[in-house]
């Protein structure tokens, strides 16, 4: 990574949501440093605090097999939903925003803060800083932390040691905003709403996001790292303390669509932030995989009998059903990953991705990124009580997760006398098949409405890599069960939904026409790679127009160096430590 000695402030942003009318002095010059006020640089910090959630979610929506393209090919400069052929790829805009956006002007703005003793911008910093150092290393691993701005090649500290750091950080954090001195202190300048659009300076309520952040890293533990009761429980607590918090208000950063970086980056506006170092969101030419469309959210064959789009009634809130022409059919159709369009369809034969009349609040201009939900938060409590053996609790608030998720989403439970019967029906027969009840609850269950939850967020993808991509594709099982395999059994009545007697099973599976020189070999261990469980990509290769070009040396020290083999290497939380999974392969872990 290349030394960073000046700011790199983007005056475009200052204009488009500070207002400010002072030139920010951007000098270049490594023998006059640049001088930059704190009221100037936490507005960018809160945006590209932002904008790293869409980086990130924008590579998880497909390495997670929710969407796809028309696409077949096995290269392309979006390898994420093409062969997974990442060496060639010039640009992964997660590590410039880590280092450059976020990391280079928060280092500047503490610098900043210090000198005048305003001890809030401070802690706003050190928690975004906190927030982009674990999205970071979940995704790359081992990276530059500790003299990350000393050289032009610095060292890389290991994960290990970046996960010390981070539960460290986190801890101390907690500390300080609840320390009077920090959040009190008499030099502490006021942060207006221009300086800070998430909480609008509300330090009690940054406290709480820090604390969020904690119980997101300590979900990290599950299922594999340190799976223990003392452990779930810990972390459940962590999360029924903030949701019981009076003053616990999910992260937004609101945008307020116009032009460019004003509409948000789901938005069908598709805003490329700084144009070479981003990418603006491709929903226009994408459609929902067979994993999502069909297994997750149940479009079943015999669905447009009764004009219903699937199973789940969140799939119309997420997507607008375009039909096949002058039918009109809701029918949600649903593409394998990566094998391809026939030739005889369009895709607008497939869904609208940019959700009807706004129930989708992400994929809006003027929508907004959430930088953690409600309904992740509970996923994580009830993930933790699944794991302490308290499964009727980690049922019961699962079923809470997925109806704050409906209100998020405009579901209501309808009313006969307005919606009619079979409406009434078709919502409480989503529960009747999705979840049951807390006898038969499993961590499928758990996992694969968290999956929906976390549709267009970062953890969906990786929550399928901590869970080592489940299947029975790869044989892994976690409590003896296959978490991305889905089984659907149904004996109806015939007047709800069709077919009134289904039954349904898909397993997740790599996508098709993968990179074949990479991941469809046999393995090193000797099994065919389409069923192997190293045979999936688990990390992304560091940025190449930064780390291939300036810490060579770093990267064949690691082993990671135009190396397609880096990318099956697991991160450290999804080892199977605990035991706790097994698989067909009694080599696999090694």
């Amino acid at each position: 990574m290349k030394n960073i000695l000046y700011i790199t402030l983007s005056l475009l942003l200052i204009f488009v949501f500070t207002g400010c009318d002072n030139f920010l002095d951007v000098n270049t010059s490594k023998d006059s440093p640049t001088s930059i006020t704190v009221d100037q640089a936490l507005p960018t910090a809160c945006f590209y605090a932002s904008q790293q959630v869409y980086d990130h979610a924008e590579y998880s929506v497909y390495l997670s097999q929710a969407l796809t393209t028309p696409s077949k090919s096995q290269t392309s400069n979006f390898a994420y939903s093409a062969g997974w052929e990442f060496l060639s790829m010039n640009r992964h805009p997660q590590w410039r925003r880590h280092f450059y956006d976020l990391g280079a002007n928060i280092n500047e703005m503490i610098r900043a803060a210090e000198k005048i003793d305003s001890k809030n911008f401070i802690l706003i910093g050190r928690t975004i800083m906190l927030q982009s150092t674990m999205f970071t290393t979940d995704v790359f691993g081992p990276m530059p932390r500790s003299n990350a701005y000393t050289s032009t090649s610095p060292s890389y500290d290991s994960q290990e040691e970046i996960y010390d750091w981070m539960f460290k950080e986190a801890d101390e954090l907690v500390a300080l905003y609840e320390n009077d001195a920090w959040v009190n202190n008499v030099n502490n300048i006021p942060i207006t709403e221009k300086m800070d659009r998430i909480y609008k300076g509300d330090i009690k309520k940054w406290g709480l996001y820090t604390k969020a952040l904690r119980a997101r890293l300590w979900l990290r533990k599950l299922p594999n790292w340190e799976n223990t009761p003392d452990v779930s429980n810990k972390i459940a607590g962590m999360v029924t303390e903030i949701l019981n918090d009076p003053d616990w208000e999910e992260p937004h950063y609101q945008y307020t669509g116009g032009t460019n970086e004003q509409n948000c980056p789901w938005g069908s506006s598709a805003p490329i932030i700084n144009a070479w170092e981003s990418r603006g969101n491709r929903l226009a030419t994408s459609m929902p995989t067979k994993f999502f469309g069909y297994a997750i959210l149940g479009a079943y064959p015999d669905r447009k009998s009764n004009r219903l789009s699937a199973l789940d009634p969140r799939a119309e809130k997420l997507m607008t059903m375009r039909g096949t022409g002058a039918t009109g059919s809701e029918a949600l159709r649903f593409l394998e990953s990566n094998i391809g369009m026939e030739t005889s369809l369009k895709v607008t034969h497939y869904p609208d991705l940019f959700a009807p009349s706004g129930h989708n609040p992400y994929t809006t201009n003027n929508g907004y990124i959430a930088l953690i939900t409600d309904e992740e938060l509970l996923f994580i409590k009830a993930e933790a009580e699944y794991w302490s053996g308290d499964k009727p609790a980690a049922y019961n608030t699962t079923k809470q997760a997925v109806l704050r998720n409906f209100e998020r989403l405009d579901v209501k439970k309808p009313i006969a006398a307005v919606d009619g019967n079979n409406a009434v029906l078709r919502y409480e027969l989503f529960f009747d098949v999705r979840l049951p009840g807390a006898a038969s609850f499993t961590i499928a269950n758990l996992m694969q409405q968290k999956y929906v939850t976390m549709y267009l967020q970062p953890e969906q993808w990786n929550d399928m890599r901590r869970y080592n991509y489940s299947s029975k594709t790869n044989g892994i099982k976690y409590d003896n069960i296959e978490v991305y395999t889905v089984t659907t059994c149904h004996k109806g009545t015939g007047t709800t939904f069709k077919p009134a007697d289904f039954t349904v099973e898909y397993s997740l599976r790599r996508p098709y026409n993968l990179y074949e020189p990479y991941w469809l070999q046999s393995d090193a261990i000797g099994q065919d790679a389409e069923l192997s469980p190293n045979a999936w990509v688990m990390r992304l290769n560091y940025d190449p127009e930064t780390e291939d070009k300036y810490n060579r040396k770093e990267l064949e020290r690691l082993g990671a160096y135009k190396n397609n083999e880096w990318l099956k290497k697991r991160m450290i939380w999804a080892y199977n430590t605990s035991g706790k999974a097994t698989s067909s392969d009694a080599t696999e872990w090694k």
